[in-house]
């Protein structure tokens, strides 16, 4: 199976841990444009209007790394029985032999790496490196998602485990011929999981913001199309409350989010256009949609304030919830809903402390 998908895909930027062959010529990009004409094969993504984003990712990153910082790192690493060593670039965390690696620029989730260690590090096939088994999630490459054998998934960073993905499914009960919106598409797994449910007859819409994960999103799902034969929509932009533009932090990571959420010390700052869900529906050319994953670090406190969309559309929604300045935003997005008649049940998320919340129709 690797050699033939080393032979399908030629649009590599590294070789594939475990498989042979080196980067090719890239392929046409099919990822939208969410206020463009709605062509969904042809638009480029989203603008950009970086100004030296290599000096500002660096000067964030020392933001970031203030001795009392570390030292916070390494005292919590050590009640876990994890040891945090720092390199030029990335960071290694250690435990009975294991080693998970993110970049230097992605310090500020080590809380994550700390507590749930065994969540990441066993969510894809990991490499052997020094007498060790080695996840490095520190530059974007391609990983043997775990649970997921179907061809390699390209990460910007951190993987996706299909952990919560079966999370959504289980709630979701997808069927050929239906329709459903990826909000927060990351790489793009959970879509093509989505894909394989809905078949041919159905319709997958990915949005991302971050131009990072877009990319990763493209060569996943042209991948995916190489494969199987069938085609999942990708659009550049963020899904907000208007569609007037947004100043929005890409880092290449799940963290990604509009800036004045995440904070002014994250990613790379651009202005990304904006969509509401009726804008994404017009704009997918999409008559229904039957499920709504929605996991966009703290938008969703806005969404679904969208009257338009639910006085023609019914969807079963799930909902990743965030903290936006000390806030959870599960309690926000219950009210929106149910002034529409819909059910919102609080479930355990794997993986996370903050709950999903599966919401039903009435």
């Amino acid at each position: 199976m690797q050699t033939v998908i080393a032979q399908l895909y030629q649009d590599l930027d590294g070789r594939i841990p475990g498989m042979t062959g080196q980067a090719g010529q890239k392929t046409e990009k099919k990822t939208g444009n969410i206020a463009g004409t709605g062509n969904k094969a042809a638009n480029k993504t989203g603008r950009n209007t970086r100004n030296n984003p290599g000096k500002e990712t660096g000067n964030k990153t020392n933001a970031l790394l203030n001795n009392a910082h570390v030292v916070q790192i390494q005292n919590k690493a050590r009640k876990a029985g994890i040891q945090v060593k720092l390199a030029a670039h990335y960071v290694d965390f250690i435990k009975d032999g294991k080693i998970l690696r993110i970049s230097l620029k992605h310090f500020i989730y080590s809380y994550d790496m700390i507590d749930s260690f065994d969540y990441y590090f066993s969510s894809v096939e990991p490499m052997e490196f020094q007498g060790y088994e080695l996840v490095d999630y520190s530059t974007p490459r391609y990983h043997h998602v775990v649970g997921f054998g179907l061809m390699p998934i390209h990460f910007p960073s951190l993987s996706e485990p299909v952990a919560t993905t079966y999370q959504y499914l289980e709630f979701a009960d997808l069927k050929a011929g239906q329709n459903v919106i990826d909000l927060g598409a990351y790489a793009g797994l959970t879509s093509i999981i989505f894909k394989e449910f809905v078949g041919s007859t159905g319709r997958v819409i990915a949005l991302d913001a971050d131009q990072y994960n877009l990319q990763s999103i493209q060569k996943n799902i042209d991948l995916y199309t190489r494969i199987r034969g069938d085609v999942i929509e990708a659009f550049a932009g963020a899904i907000w409350n208007h569609g007037n533009g947004l100043s929005f932090s890409s880092e290449g990571n799940m963290g990604a989010a509009v800036s004045h959420i995440l904070g002014a010390n994250r990613g790379d700052t651009q202005v990304v256009e904006s969509v509401t869900l009726s804008g994404l529906m017009q704009v997918a050319d999409l008559p229904s949609v039957d499920f709504i994953k929605c996991d966009v670090e703290g938008a969703e406190s806005v969404v679904f304030e969208d009257r338009e969309f639910f006085a023609n559309h019914r969807p079963k929604i799930v909902i990743e919830t965030h903290l936006v300045n000390g806030s959870a935003t599960a309690d926000k997005c219950i009210q929106d809903l149910s002034a529409y008649g819909y059910t919102c049940t609080k479930v355990a998320q794997v993986g996370a402390t903050l709950p999903l919340i599966e919401c039903r129709p009435s």
